[in-house]
């Protein structure tokens, strides 16, 4: 899963109790100094980049040195990024750059480890317009500011075997997708329509979110008893019968290897396997509510460039943040690594368009909404994953397992005010 893959963020106590050493430290992050771009000095920069990822993107920066001889640009690979950004910005230090995922944004500005771009080499509201897709721009700004310049984005949408169904065959909605699972599972019993992880809260916010549902706000009011989002929990409580009672991401990911699921709800990271296990796959928009005709929203989450606090030249670090995002740049690193392009210029590219995994996924991505970028969003995955765990083992109902997660967020929500 997304944030799995690039790092699940910390717990609430562990946030709160960061919150309160950097706040018993005295010390805020500077200001935007030093406005007036001089193309000179060394830049750091933090990453999680590794392999084919780290060689595409290690070129890219190394071409800005080339324009730029008296600019270096250091890449420090950290294995444990989140908490090595926390821990240096509790002693008041950190890199120029960090290369990670929109949802620490929020926990950062708390933490005065990244700071506001805005004003620096041009960047302004109309700038991150014109170059990134709409969700990208939400997930780096924070409170009317922005923070990040987006670099790749991932969602997740619906994977198809084309052995098992056609692309017409696909259900365009909500009820459609329902009734292919149930007529699917009467004629294949062994096998399934569509599958993928009911207990996690990372995957069902398409259903959640397109039904007009949500998890939690900026300011932290949470929505887990909201109608939307009763609405979204029980579309999932229905498929219980048609989907394996323990299904789970393994469980899920599996069937769809072995030819036993017709269909998965999956991300760009799992066709990889899909393409060594021999399935001859396709890919296509989740489905609209049929409610409110809205198209599910599932999260999208943002690999991005943020302003280091501590940034001793920011005027240069954002050039060099404006010059991997740029358009070209962006469509040299797709092509070397496969990622969706956070930049829509790049992604309306010929080139990017003929990847057909790259397509897929960028169509989903436009129905998606960014993944919080709030530090409050952190309350919210637990008692949703409780919340899910109970209705769909059948030991609470979707309200009073909703009435009791609300409760439960709302309490960590607290704890990090």
């Amino acid at each position: 899963m997304a944030w799995i893959r690039w790092g699940k963020p910390a717990g609430v106590a562990a946030l709160a109790l960061l919150t309160m050493l950097v706040a018993a430290c005295g010390g805020s992050a500077p200001t935007n100094n030093g406005p007036t771009l001089t193309r000179s000095g060394t830049i750091t920069i933090w990453h999680g980049y590794e392999g084919t990822y780290l060689d595409t993107k290690k070129a890219i920066y190394d071409q800005y040195t080339k324009l730029y001889p008296n600019v270096t640009i250091n890449l420090v690979h950290k294995p444990n990024l989140t908490d090595a950004v926390t821990t240096a910005a509790g002693a008041g230090q950190g890199p120029d750059i960090v290369a990670w995922v929109d949802d620490q944004i929020g926990k950062w500005v708390k933490l005065d480890a990244i700071k506001p771009m805005d004003g620096l080499d041009g960047v302004d509201k109309g700038y991150m317009s014109s170059q990134f897709s709409s969700a990208a721009v939400d997930a780096a700004t924070f409170d009317g500011h922005i923070f990040g310049m987006p670099e790749a984005v991932e969602a997740i949408t619906l994977i198809y075997n084309k052995k098992l169904i056609t692309s017409a065959q696909i259900p365009k909605n909500t009820d459609d997708l329902y009734a292919f699972a149930k007529d699917y599972h009467l004629t294949h019993p062994s096998a399934y329509g569509v599958v993928w992880n009911p207990k996690d809260a990372y995957f069902q916010a398409p259903w959640i979110y397109g039904s007009g549902g949500y998890y939690v706000k900026a300011d932290g009011t949470v929505g887990l008893n909201t109608t939307g989002t009763k609405a979204g929990f029980n579309y999932v409580s229905s498929y219980k019968g048609l989907m394996p009672s323990g299904v789970d991401y393994g469980i899920a990911d599996t069937l769809f290897k072995e030819g036993k699921a017709a269909m998965i709800i999956n991300g760009p990271w799992s066709v990889a396997d899909y393409k060594k296990a021999g399935v001859d796959y396709g890919l296509a928009t989740l489905p609209t509510i049929k409610a409110n005709s809205k198209p599910a929203s599932p999260f999208v989450g943002v690999k991005t460039l943020m302003l280091g606090a501590y940034a001793q030249n920011p005027a240069l670090a954002v050039d060099v943040m404006k010059f991997f995002t740029n358009q070209a740049n962006q469509t040299t690193m797709v092509l070397g690594t496969g990622e969706i392009p956070a930049n829509k210029l790049a992604l309306n590219d010929p080139q990017v368009q003929a990847i057909t995994d790259i397509a897929g996924f960028g169509a989903q991505v436009k129905n998606g909404v960014p993944l919080p970028n709030t530090p409050f969003m952190s309350a919210l995955w637990d008692p949703v994953a409780k919340a899910l765990e109970a209705v769909w083992t059948g030991k609470q109902s979707v309200d009073a397992a909703l009435t009791d997660a609300q409760s439960a967020a709302e309490k960590n929500v607290g704890q990090l005010k």
